[in-house]
């Protein structure tokens, strides 16, 4: 009888660390890749090395970014008050020896309040001005003989959309290029701009794809499908419900493990430990499928709607070409609706297969992937250089800072003849008439 007391007495300290190791709160290496909620902190590329190109000197530097990570909107923040009581009945069905939640992902929910007020909805979030102001010194780094000199009107050209969250995200990449916005032109944002916000432009798209039911099908098919099913199953369970937990209360709970994250990058969200990686695997994969088919590869007018940046940068190399003075920099800011039409009207993260709701499993490696293609400050930037050679001009891209390696290209050194005659339809044909 001393001995069982004394195993039991060694082993209840040992299952005690073992559930401990399985807390959400302890994990070191949580999954982020939360879609478009995705903290752009953790994804980016971290180089401020200066790029070098062989016998090349860059001309221009143009980028389109995402507005920095903002706030949610107004029916988001009622969402996560209304979370409030969905934590004091998970924390009761703890109480009642139901539930499977450590220790200390309990005590974080405990100790939870929302951190949203309706007075912040949609604005931009003090990570969004870190996210671009250090995107900004770190392209100042990588690129200095073109983004390292002082302002003028006639070598810089800033562009942003009517809202807060862009107009400062645009402020504060300015001013980790310049060190301040004083004395930096900045213009008035056009209310439907059709350059860099075609999509509130394109009253066609809107009607016809944006609003239409039927690009949201494969979305609620996987909804519907055993994948999600499963999820509300486990989730139930996990939490200690009785009774099936909506398929609203879910999507809130992961929306607010989603921002409250983006929000406080180096934090934990007590609500991300409601799901397993594998749940928010699918949940990232539903949202996958949302957009594909409404901002996607998934229907051909959103690469038509997508084109006008694409034609921009494309008409200023060609006039770097021919000689005509151009800015050094273009900085555009814009939403998370116009990268993904961007990327569909070049072919940037476009799979052999379409996504659909029942290629779940093959689609895990997919290229379709909008928590890299277009997280919180998501960008793409392109530079052009003149070189001496046989080839006098090249031609990068980069993705989240991070040099995309374009199919046709050498190791993500592009010829501008090359990339000009794989984007002539664009650069000839792009027109937004038919919206």
């Amino acid at each position: 009888m001393v001995y069982l007391w004394f195993f039991v007495v060694i082993l209840i300290p040992l299952v005690t660390e073992a559930q401990d190791q399985h807390c959400y709160a302890n994990q070191t290496d949580p999954y982020v890749m939360f879609s478009t909620y995705t903290p752009y902190e953790l994804v980016h590329e971290t180089s401020t090395n200066p790029v070098f190109v062989p016998q090349c000197q860059p001309l221009q530097f143009w980028i389109m970014s995402r507005h920095g990570t903002r706030y949610t909107d107004t029916s988001g923040i009622n969402n996560m008050w209304s979370l409030t009581s969905v934590r004091d009945n998970i924390l009761s069905n703890h109480e009642a020896k139901r539930g499977t939640l450590c220790t200390a992902d309990l005590e974080n929910l405990r100790k939870w309040t929302p951190q949203a007020v309706f007075t912040l909805s949609d604005d931009l979030a003090f990570q969004g001005f870190q996210d671009l102001q250090n995107m900004a010194q770190r392209f100042k780094s990588r690129f200095p003989t073109l983004l390292n000199q002082s302002y003028s009107s006639d070598k810089f050209e800033v562009r942003f959309t009517n809202t807060q969250r862009t107009t400062l995200s645009a402020f504060s990449f300015v001013t980790g290029i310049f060190g301040s916005t004083y004395n930096v032109q900045l213009p008035q944002p056009i209310s439907k701009d059709s350059l860099i916000r075609p999509s509130s432009y394109c009253t066609k798209w809107i009607n016809e794809v944006k609003n239409n039911p039927n690009s949201t099908v494969e979305m609620y098919a996987f909804e519907d499908g055993p994948e999600i099913q499963d999820l509300i199953k486990t989730v139930t369970d996990r939490l200690g419900f009785e009774t099936p937990i909506s398929m609203s209360d879910a999507t809130h709970m992961y929306a607010a493990c989603r921002f409250e994250k983006a929000w406080n990058v180096a934090k934990v969200s007590p609500w991300c430990a409601v799901f397993t990686d594998e749940d928010l695997t699918k949940l990232e994969y539903k949202e996958d499928l949302k957009y594909y088919y409404t901002k996607g590869f998934g229907n051909d007018m959103n690469k038509d709607v997508g084109c006008p940046p694409a034609k921009d940068f494309l008409l200023r190399f060609s006039a770097l070409e021919s000689g005509e003075q151009q800015p050094a920099g273009v900085f555009y800011f814009s939403h998370d609706t116009d990268l993904m039409l961007l990327f569909s009207s070049l072919g940037i993260g476009e799979d052999d297969v379409p996504i659909t709701h029942s290629n779940y499993e093959e689609s895990r490696n997919r290229q379709w992937r909008t928590s890299l293609l277009t997280p919180f400050a998501g960008n793409f930037a392109v530079v052009f250089f003149k070189c001496d050679g046989d080839e006098p001009y090249k031609v990068q891209f980069y993705l989240r800072e991070k040099l995309l390696d374009m199919e046709g290209c050498d190791q993500g050194l592009c010829d501008w003849s090359y990339i000009k005659q794989k984007y002539s339809s664009i650069a000839e044909n792009c027109n937004l008439d038919f919206c």
